[in-house]
């Protein structure tokens, strides 16, 4: 059973071409502290992966498709006696791909006993005998996958039909779609021909979803337009934690969180804030000016 885990796991962790570590992991106090994470990459390089701390530059390919990767997650269940760590690796969609057995110290000293555990947790690791195949998942197929989300999440737009000095209400959206779509507001000058179908959006503050925003738990974060999608950066590392698409709607948009495999939809607000859709809600970030 056990070699038939190792092969399972040989063969799912080769689709992968790099390797992103942190430069501090949830439990430490500072950054590289124990020269823990410098260590956890050198493990990795010499087990024969590509590896980059993830406030590194990222070559074109993984800039382009963020599911080259796997992400390296030391988790520390250590007790008074003994310290003991191990190792996941996690795709781009936070699931976990592979994980190591429990690397185990009881020396007193702290720097020597997270690094004889994580040494210990990395056996399982040298025994996968990596090699990347080519197989992982492309930008292509990451495409596609994203014209389907989207079919599935956009809202048709409806067009009002007004007549002169008159100011339509606001269109109905089908029930069964996922969130209200933005508000349709039909202003024309009186001169204009009578029951002429008329189609405009109200044009945001800001003219442009790029720009900072204060988030959750992240502080403030850029978004920045790459080739066909933007992306949403935050934290000390300048962690890419979402990709956003446009719609064909102006102001609303898809976001793809890199920790969840479901997409919502996000509207740019008359303020130029963001309304992102939650399962407890509507969240706002607010634009940093």
């Amino acid at each position: 059973m056990f070699s038939c885990a190792v092969l399972f796991a040989q063969k799912s962790v080769n689709s992968y071409k790099y390797i992103l570590v942190p430069k501090q992991f949830e439990f430490q106090k500072s950054a590289d502290q124990y020269q823990l994470n410098s260590l956890t990459k050198f493990l990795f390089e010499r087990a024969g992966f590509t590896v980059l701390f993830t406030d590194e530059s990222f070559p074109v390919d993984l800039a382009n498709n963020r599911c080259l990767a796997l992400n390296a997650s030391v988790n520390n269940a250590s007790g008074m006696l003994s310290t003991k760590l191990t190792i996941d690796l996690l795709d781009c969609y936070n699931a976990k791909v592979f994980s190591t057995k429990e690397g185990r110290s009881k020396e007193k000293d702290y720097k020597r006993a997270y690094q004889e555990s994580i040494r210990n947790a990395f056996e399982d690791i040298d025994e996968l005998n990596y090699a990347y195949d080519g197989t992982s998942v492309t930008n292509a197929n990451i495409n596609e996958d994203n014209k389907a989300e989207v079919a599935k999440l956009t809202v048709k737009e409806t067009v009002p039909v007004v007549e002169k000095k008159e100011v339509p209400e606001e269109p109905k959206v089908k029930e069964n779609k996922p969130m209200e779509v933005a508000k349709q507001i039909v202003k024309k000058e009186a001169n204009e021909a009578k029951n002429e179908p008329v189609k405009t959006y109200v044009v945001p503050v800001a003219n442009s979803i790029e720009g900072k925003y204060f988030v959750d738990k992240w502080g403030e974060c850029n978004i920045s337009a790459k080739e066909g999608y933007y992306s949403f950066v935050g934290g000390d590392e300048k962690f890419e934690f979402a990709v956003i698409y446009k719609t064909s709607i102006p102001n609303l948009f898809i976001i793809k969180w890199t920790a969840f495999k479901q997409p919502r939809l996000l509207e740019l607000d008359l303020q130029g804030n963001l309304k992102v859709e939650d399962e407890t809600g509507d969240k706002i970030y607010s634009r940093v000016k």
